[in-house]
């Protein structure tokens, strides 16, 4: 038997930003809500190098034997940052 969720129409929900933010929004909007992304985490370079700088000397001179990376973003900044030295 389908569940029956109720209309939506009139509302405004507020989502967090995820990497499913987009799927997730398309659902709610096609129960006819209006949707509004409110963002929770903002990235911001290191304000002092030194110890990011330290820790990808370290990182590569004995690097681990796996690296698991989440995102892309973090490893962008640190690229971003190894070029500059």
């Amino acid at each position: 038997m389908p569940v029956t969720l109720p209309a939506l129409s009139g509302k405004r929900i507020a989502i967090p930003e995820s990497r499913q933010l987009w799927l997730l929004s398309e659902m709610i909007r096609k129960r006819g809500a209006s949707v509004m992304a409110v963002p929770l985490v903002a990235i911001y370079d290191a304000p002092d190098p030194t110890p990011v700088l330290a820790w990808l000397h370290a990182f590569t001179k004995h690097p681990p034997d796996i690296l698991i990376l989440l995102t892309g973003e973090g490893l962008r900044r640190l690229n971003k940052l190894a070029k500059k030295t």
